[in-house]
């Protein structure tokens, strides 16, 4: 990966750092150490294990994988993501989260304001 790439993964990742900051998630931070460590790009939000991505070609399938990977144990996959050439931020999230009755196996996309919601209820 480039440092071009890199710094628009970094950028990315202090944006939505900064958008979850100013809804009251003052943990929130980017994980410096995920390069070395592997894992996922924000903290603060647990049991929420964050992937960030910003790309101009959409690959939701293939940033979900990594996106559940890197969230080891009882952590909650969430693929924050932006759509090309808008302003949109969406988050998917398993269903399970939305109501624990439906299947954690499907998932769920909402807007960013709407997971900010989410996660009000669920983050300690």
């Amino acid at each position: 990966m480039g440092a071009m790439q890199r710094n628009k993964g970094r950028r990315a990742e202090q944006l939505i750092v900064n958008r979850l900051k100013a809804h009251g998630f003052d943990r929130a931070a980017r994980n410096l150490s995920q390069a070395r460590d592997s894992g996922y790009d924000i903290t603060g939000l647990e049991p929420f294990a964050i992937e960030i991505k910003d790309h101009k070609k959409l690959n939701v399938s293939q940033w979900w994988q990594q996106t559940t990977a890197n969230a080891a144990g009882d952590l909650i996959p969430c693929l924050i993501y932006h759509i090309p050439n808008t302003s949109r931020w969406l988050v998917q999230l398993p269903m399970s989260v939305i109501n624990s009755e439906l299947c954690s196996n499907r998932t769920v996309t909402v807007d960013f304001e709407d997971f900010v919601y989410v996660a009000r209820e669920i983050v300690a």
